[in-house]
């Protein structure tokens, strides 16, 4: 669990502190999703109504696999 990623929660509408229950810290991956560690179950679960590109970022990894390269996501302006 990232404590940056808890900047993205909003205490209203959900805040589970980085714990992937709320949904409040889902990004969109536009470039550089295979950069990220693989979804775990409950976060494919929770997420599977959304296009695949969205992760949230509490659970989110970047440069699993040791791997290297540039990723672009978008947050959610309706979360502010």
């Amino acid at each position: 669990n990232d404590p940056l990623a808890k900047r993205f929660d909003t205490k209203s509408g959900g805040n589970c502190g980085a714990g992937g229950l709320c949904r409040t810290c889902a990004v969109s991956v536009v470039r550089g999703g295979e950069l990220l560690n693989p979804q775990k179950m409950a976060e494919e679960q929770m997420l599977k109504d959304d296009t695949p590109r969205w992760r949230l970022s509490c659970k989110a990894f970047v440069g699993y696999g040791m791997k290297e390269g540039e990723m672009t996501v978008q947050v959610n302006p309706r979360q502010w």
